[in-house]
């Protein structure tokens, strides 16, 4: 279990509004006090790529039973991840036309990456770097960090030749299921052993629906989504 972890700050589904062409200026009232990563601008799209998870049952459930536990502790501020992912890339920002190309290049690189099992492995309480958030999540376990290291690796060469931030190298893969403003971490030690045994529960009973094979890479550009299929096993 760890609760003393950071880790970028993630894309929350904040609606990127670069296709109305206009400049405005960030009102966190509207995204319950988020605030984005970097400003606005014309032309430039919020983007990263990502594992979907979405649509896993057995975690949105597992997002509902972690706040009624949370909230016997008095802790009412931690709401559930709108959309459940697991990025392989920093939240960046890519100019309009380079799109397109940069579409390519991905669809090609991670074409040639080969289907991958997800296996998890405990729960982890993370911190975004300016500690203005905190995030619970379920981590991934060590034997499905290779393949994505792998992928990782191939998405960095892509963004370096765009002069984009490739990712970090000191990785913490997980995804994030329930999030609160501030910094939480301590308050949260507490209940760690009560979330991890919920997980536990849930894994070993949706054990094949969790686990299921990577067959696709998603990337968000602004309000645009894009599907990278990865390769057939050989």
């Amino acid at each position: 279990m760890d609760c003393q972890a950071k880790l970028p700050p993630p894309v929350l589904n904040i609606q990127s509004s670069a296709t109305t062409g206009e400049d405005h200026a960030e009102d966190s009232s509207k995204h319950q006090g988020r605030k984005r990563s970097f400003p606005h601008e014309r032309g430039i799209w919020s983007s990263y790529v990502y594992v979907d998870y979405g649509e896993a049952d057995a975690l949105v459930r597992l997002q509902e039973e972690w706040i009624n536990v949370l909230q016997t502790y008095h802790l009412f501020d931690f709401q559930p991840i709108d959309r459940m992912h697991l990025s392989l890339t920093k939240t960046f920002t890519i100019r309009h036309h380079n799109i397109a190309p940069f579409v390519s290049s991905l669809q090609e690189l991670v074409g040639a990456c080969q289907r991958f099992r997800l296996e998890f492995e405990g729960v982890g309480v993370y911190a975004n770097e300016e500690r203005s958030r905190t995030f619970i999540g379920v981590r991934i376990a060590e034997v499905s960090c290779v393949p994505l290291n792998t992928l990782v690796g191939k998405l960095d060469e892509c963004l370096r030749e765009y002069k984009l931030p490739p990712f970090y190298t000191d990785r913490s893969f997980h995804i994030s299921l329930l999030w609160s403003l501030g910094d939480q971490r301590e308050a949260i030690c507490k209940v760690l052993p009560k979330l991890t045994q919920l997980f536990d529960d849930t894994y070993e009973e949706e054990y094949c629906d969790l686990s299921q094979a990577t067959r696709t890479l998603s990337f968000k550009c602004g309000n645009k989504f894009y599907r990278l299929p990865l390769a057939c096993q050989k």
